[in-house]
Parts: C-alpha cells; sequence; structure tokens
C-alpha cells in the first residue's frame, strides 16, 4: 500500500501545491499515519513538498488582490505554520506599499463600492488591508489625500 500511496501523493502534487497540513489530510483518507508520515517524508526529500515554496506561491498569485493581513489569515488557515508565513510576507512587505496596492483595488474595482466612502473602505479592510491604510487610500483616490 505504500507504493500505491506515494503515486497518489505524486499525481495530487502533480496537479495543484499543497501545504503539508493539507497534503497529509489528503493523504490520511487514504492510507495509515505510518504510511503518510513515510509518504510524506520522502515527498519531502525529493523537493516536492515544501511549505515556503507552497507560501511564496500563494503570495505571488493573491497579492494584488488581498493584503497582508487576509494573506497571513489564508495561509493560517491551509496549515502553514506562523514561522513560514512571517517570513514569506516579510520578504513581501519591504517591496510593496499597501496604501499604492489598496487604490490598486479601488481602480481596478469601481463597481464594488459604487463611490460610497463606507462600502470602498469595508472592501479594502476585507481584503486585509489595515483600516488606517483603507481610509489613505480612499483619501488619494478621491483626490483629498497627498
Amino acid at each position: 500500500m505504500g507504493d500505491e500511496l506515494f503515486q497518489y501523493a505524486l499525481r495530487l502534487l502533480s496537479a495543484q501545491a499543497y501545504a503539508e497540513a493539507a497534503f497529509r489530510r489528503k493523504l490520511a483518507r487514504r492510507g495509515s499515519p505510518q504510511e503518510v508520515e513515510a509518504t510524506v517524508r520522502r515527498v519531502k526529500e525529493l523537493g516536492y513538498l515544501d511549505d515556503r515554496q507552497y507560501a511564496e506561491g500563494y503570495v505571488r498569485l493573491n497579492q494584488g488582490r488581498w493584503g497582508a493581513g487576509k494573506l497571513r489569515q489564508m495561509l493560517r488557515a491551509k496549515g502553514v505554520s506562523p514561522a513560514v508565513v512571517d517570513a514569506v510576507l516579510a520578504d513581501l512587505e519591504p517591496q510593496a506599499d499597501p496604501v499604492a496596492e489598496a487604490l490598486g483595488l479601488l481602480e481596478r474595482y469601481p463597481s464594488r463600492y459604487q463611490g460610497e466612502k463606507a462600502r470602498a473602505i469595508r472592501f479594502l479592510v476585507n481584503r486585509g488591508f489595515p483600516l488606517s491604510v483603507a481610509f489613505e487610500a480612499w483619501e488619494r483616490y478621491t483626490g483629498k489625500g497627498g
């Protein structure tokens, strides 16, 4: 059964990337805890399963849509360790201007808030931006800020 589980693991990983915790849950449906542990160890040794790489890819894919807070929340929900999440987001944050990202979202999705300040602020906060960033982005968007 161990080799069948390994083949199943390779099929899963060839289709999409997984966080280790989610991958373990998926394998647990098909094998014993010992087989799952051996399979996870084997795919990690081969370099096919790495939470840091998963988190970096996830952040790259979603950073234009979500702020750092939402990215942190979603990665934690997927089972990525807080240390890995913090490290990946720390690498991202010096490069990114959160107000510019929020402003970009306001410009890209005007139908989401229809020109209403409260809806726009809520839209940005729900995307993971701090309230202060949301207010500053709104001020810039409406031309009242510097």
